[in-house]
């Protein structure tokens, strides 16, 4: 067989500039990169994030969605074979469990007795944003009645729905405080009930004691201002106001319980999350009720041990009900959401 003289061989050094070629990042690992790379960077600093024109609104409000784009982009990375890129991606996937498993782990702790019964032991509250003009607020109100909540918390109540529940409402519970657009019932005594202005020219927020089994409570029921994007800046400052009023009450049992318009994740809700939990399992998203993605209502709670938490689905309203279950207690089962704590 004739050789053939047209083949050159490369040699052992260009061998290895080509191997080192192969090996080399490409732009796709570049990319996924570069993106894990922000991903976890806002996953842990999106305190900084500035708030002009609502990015520090979106992203501290769905930060627990970040899980599912990371596992998309680690996904990507994969079957791209962006071998370089899918490191960093695996490792803010890591990180985005370290923060976020033990909220959905350890959201709700029950007690011995809870365990041991398999339902939630101690007395119920219950906080529902009805929808100002609901026409099903009857109905809505029906389904918090059959929860079998000891207390209930009420936000948007207009007048006209005020008319519509209060024979069901009252019918059920002995005891009611109204103030505003809140208002609270009550099968446990209520007393010293006044309005608190929190931000808006009417009233949303009220204090009151209930009388409950084990003791005195101090009841806040709240609904802090909306919030827009690039327009957060009442809500940040009925947030920051009733922070300052929680932390001049020196009572041993407090709860505070309403529509926040604040995720946990929301740097402005951290200061509450210093001194109270919040009663939820998991995440417990209660916004928009059609898909939940948020969580802007809360029951925080201070001297109490949570032994059950839930969410209620409510005809005609645009959030779900938040309820939880509480016994006489000093632990702190929850685990902050607020990642830039960590």
């Amino acid at each position: 067989m004739d050789k053939d003289t047209g083949t050159t061989y490369a040699t052992a050094t260009q061998r290895g500039l080509f191997e080192a070629r192969r090996h080399r990042p490409r732009v796709r690992d570049w990319v996924v990169g570069l993106f894990a790379g922000v991903l976890m960077a806002l996953l842990f600093g999106h305190g900084l994030v500035p708030e002009a024109r609502g990015m520090a609104l979106a992203i501290e409000s769905f930060l627990p969605w970040f899980g599912m784009v990371i596992a998309a982009l680690l996904i990507v990375a994969l079957l791209s074979r962006a071998w370089a890129g899918s490191i960093p991606a695996a490792a803010a996937l890591i990180s985005w469990c370290v923060v976020f498993l033990p909220v959905m782990a350890t959201g709700a702790a029950p007690s011995s007795a809870a365990a041991t019964s398999g339902e939630p032991s101690g007395w119920s509250i219950v906080t529902q944003n009805l929808r100002a003009g609901n026409p099903h607020a009857s109905e809505a109100v029906e389904k918090l009645i059959t929860s079998g909540a000891d207390v209930v918390v009420l936000q948007e109540l207009t007048g006209p729905t005020l008319e519509r529940i209060a024979p069901l409402m009252d019918g059920t519970f002995a005891y009611r405080q109204v103030a505003g657009t809140v208002g609270v019932w009550s099968r446990f005594p209520l007393s010293q009930g006044r309005p608190l202005a929190l931000g808006l020219g009417w009233s949303r927020a009220m204090s009151m004691e209930v009388e409950a089994p084990e003791g005195p409570v101090q009841l806040y029921a709240v609904h802090l201002p909306s919030v827009r994007p690039g327009e957060v800046g009442n809500r940040n400052r009925g947030l920051a106001k009733l922070s300052r009023i929680l932390e001049a009450d020196p009572s041993q049992r407090i709860l505070v319980v309403g529509d926040f318009n604040a995720a946990n994740t929301d740097r402005a809700f951290a200061p509450l999350l210093a001194t109270l939990d919040d009663a939820r399992t998991g995440f417990g998203f209660t916004w928009p009720a059609s898909l939940p993605a948020t969580r802007p209502d809360h029951i925080l709670f201070r001297g109490f041990t949570l032994s059950g938490a839930s969410v209620i689905t409510t005809p005609g309203t645009d959030h779900l009900a938040a309820m939880a279950w509480l016994q006489p207690g000093a632990v702190r089962p929850t685990v902050s959401l607020n990642a830039s704590s960590l």
